[in-house]
């Protein structure tokens, strides 16, 4: 079993459910040095938890949701 990471102990020990709820956000948790965030979707997170914020949680999931994972865990990136 792997332990969790340092982001999910953080909100979890500031009763938090999102970081963007967090007064630190964003924070130094945040950082995409985190193991194979070269080939994941780190920097999504970041860019989604702001938007998350900005926008309000249902908002977001009845708008973005969809789109993020689709595009982001399925989908094909073009640059």
């Amino acid at each position: 079993m792997t332990e969790p990471c340092n982001v999910y102990k953080c909100i979890t020990k500031r009763g938090l459910s999102f970081c963007s709820d967090c007064s630190d956000f964003p924070c130094d948790y945040l950082h995409p040095y985190a193991d194979f965030a070269s080939e994941g979707i780190h920097n999504c997170k970041v860019f989604n938890l702001a938007l998350i914020k900005k926008m309000g949680l249902e908002a977001w999931a009845e708008t973005k949701a969809t789109s993020v994972r689709d595009t982001y865990l399925k989908g094909k990136f073009r640059l």
